[in-house]
């Protein structure tokens, strides 16, 4: 598996900004606060982001914060006005009374929302939208629609949609529902999981071989071109020869691992027991591609 990652320059050298780069930045700046007036505080938004990302100052971190709260994210608002009040202290003091106003307006205007989970179990887990959330903590969230959900033993036990609104606070009781408190069919799920993932590895590591097969061939061909009789060759199918000794190990590697992985896959699978009637039946299908030199393989499931 291949990944690239790109980031900015600045990001590493933590090199200051040219005269170019804060001239830039500047007039930036006074096209975000025309926006500012002009009521457009999403593109403002844009623009302070983009100075700071030259050079972040108090009075840059409040517009941000400002345009954050006008377009409702008044959570990111709030601690970012609290950010640029604390960076203000000695330098802004107009910045530090300005921040200080918004904040104790968001104090009041941001929601809270308080979830307890009836006949609490080890290991449930809370989340909003994918969001973790700890049992009995009281949780500022912007205002808008949620589904908050409780997973036991891997399961989803129990869901429901909430809608936050501002200067209210929320309590909410989660309870497992019957037919999705996991109870001991979670083990047995997890361990088909991990069978199907096993096979799926197998399964890459097969196509994965198969590529280093052919690029052992390629570069055992171009040897036996160079030097048909494979003694006292010339010097220059050294690399060559090297290449191909590389992908011949590889090869072995691969079948090794493919091997492997197939033989726990299926010990997993066939001593898991058989699901709930009620359950889906589990499924998987892979999908190899092949490109010159490269292997991929597509694997879906449900399990």
């Amino acid at each position: 598996m291949l990944a690239g990652t790109s980031w900015p320059t600045r990001v590493w050298a933590d090199e200051p900004p040219t005269a170019e780069e804060l001239k830039e930045a500047r007039e930036r700046f006074t096209r975000g606060r025309k926006l500012e007036d002009e009521g457009k505080f999403a593109e403002a938004l844009a623009l302070f982001q983009e100075v700071g990302q030259v050079k972040m100052t108090p009075q840059v971190r409040f517009h941000i914060a400002l345009c954050l709260e006008h377009t409702g994210k008044l959570v990111d608002a709030l601690e970012t006005f609290r950010l640029a009040a604390r960076e203000a202290t000695s330098t802004a003091p107009n910045v530090v009374a300005e921040a200080n106003q918004h904040i104790d307006t968001l104090e009041k205007r941001v929601p809270t929302l308080t979830v307890l989970v009836a006949k609490s179990r080890p290991g449930d887990a809370i989340s909003l939208d994918g969001r973790p959330v700890t049992a009995g903590s009281a949780l500022r969230v912007d205002p808008g629609e949620y589904t908050l959900t409780l997973k036991r033993d891997g399961a989803i036990a129990s869901e429901q949609r909430i809608t936050l609104e501002e200067r209210k606070s929320l309590r909410v009781e989660l309870e497992a529902t019957p037919g999705g408190e996991g109870g001991g069919a979670a083990p047995f799920s997890l361990q088909r999981t991990l069978g199907w993932t096993a096979v799926g590895v197998s399964a890459a590591s097969l196509v994965t071989m198969g590529v280093f097969i052919g690029l052992r061939g390629d570069r055992l061909s171009k040897v036996e071109a160079a030097c048909p009789t494979l003694t006292n060759c010339d010097p220059s199918v050294a690399p060559i020869a090297n290449e191909g000794a590389t992908y011949a190990t590889l090869v072995n590697v691969f079948a090794g691992l493919s091997g492997a992985a197939a033989v726990a896959g299926v010990v997993l699978l066939f001593t898991a027991p058989a699901p709930a009637a009620s359950a889906p039946r589990a499924g998987v299908r892979l999908n190899p591609v092949f490109a010159p030199g490269v292997g991929f393989l597509s694997v879906e499931g449900r399990f």
